[in-house]
């Protein structure tokens, strides 16, 4: 609409201005005074008619890109945001179960293909209602997020942590046996009792105990879904056998399928990446 009204006060000067010149105001034809002023008043309004529609549409083409600019970054933040909901847990702000799973799937195949040992380390809060008054009356939820960050600073450089299920954790340990599984297990034991619980380190009526079971990569398992289960069974073993407790299943070197077998005191010869971990 208001490009019509710029472009017919545009018109309508321009042609005011030519039947002027044409037949002017006068009964003859002579060009007068008052021809001149009309001519140059009519040019005047054509002039700043045209002078403010290129300022408007100037106005209109900077407001347009202004706002491109602001949606498309809108979008950015958009779909890095959905990105990273979609790889990063929310609560626990580690990684989701399916990004986990590919994680999984990627280290198997590159402990294989270097003939490097991996271990899966699963961990679950003891049932928070047999615990004391005091932890009964705190949410898995906030138990949960509390650990992940317990969990996060104890992840080495190439370690991944995930939130497994809606109840449990998990840590995925490169370059680590079933010996040294459990030695993890234990630090992360040993710093979840020193953690500050509502802003104060837990008492014996405030007592957060985890359960943990750990599988370790061997030849009989075929890709994530085998390692994952076996350490679910671990985790239910452990589970079973009371509050703070760990169970480390690992196969026998043997082309038999071995069974779960429970932790073995670490070898004292054998290089172990976790000692100063345990003594700090």
């Amino acid at each position: 609409m208001k490009r019509a009204i710029f472009l017919g006060v545009v018109a309508g000067s321009l042609v005011g201005s030519y039947t002027v010149l044409i037949f002017g105001f006068a009964s003859d034809l002579a060009i007068g005074p008052v021809t001149n002023a009309a001519v140059a008043f009519t040019g005047l309004s054509a002039g700043l008619a045209l002078a403010a529609y290129v300022t408007w549409e100037t106005r209109n083409a900077h407001q347009a890109r202004d706002l491109t600019e602001s949606l498309n970054a809108q979008l950015v933040r958009k779909e890095i945001e959905i990105g990273r909901l979609a790889t990063v847990d929310e609560l626990t702000g580690l990684y989701t179960r399916r990004e986990f799973e590919e994680v999984v799937r990627l280290e198997i195949a590159r402990a294989r293909r270097h003939h490097r040992p991996l271990a899966l380390l699963l961990i679950e809060v003891d049932d928070i209602a047999e615990l004391g008054e005091h932890v009964g009356s705190l949410s898995k939820g906030y138990l949960l997020s509390e650990i992940s960050a317990v969990l996060k600073r104890l992840l080495r450089a190439n370690d991944s942590g995930a939130r497994y299920t809606n109840d449990s954790l998990a840590m995925l340990l490169p370059e680590t046996g079933g010996d040294q599984a459990a030695l993890v297990a234990e630090k992360v034991s040993s710093a979840i009792a020193g953690h500050q619980f509502l802003g104060h380190v837990q008492q014996d009526a405030m007592r957060v105990t985890v359960s943990q079971g750990a599988a370790v990569l061997d030849r009989t398992m075929d890709g994530p879904p085998d390692l994952m289960k076996c350490a679910e069974n671990a985790l239910c073993e452990a589970r079973a056998r009371g509050f703070q407790q760990v169970f480390v299943h690992e196969a026998e070197l043997a082309d038999d399928v071995a069974g779960p077998s429970p932790i073995r005191p670490p070898d004292d010869d054998e290089p172990n990446p976790y000692i100063d971990l345990l003594a700090s």
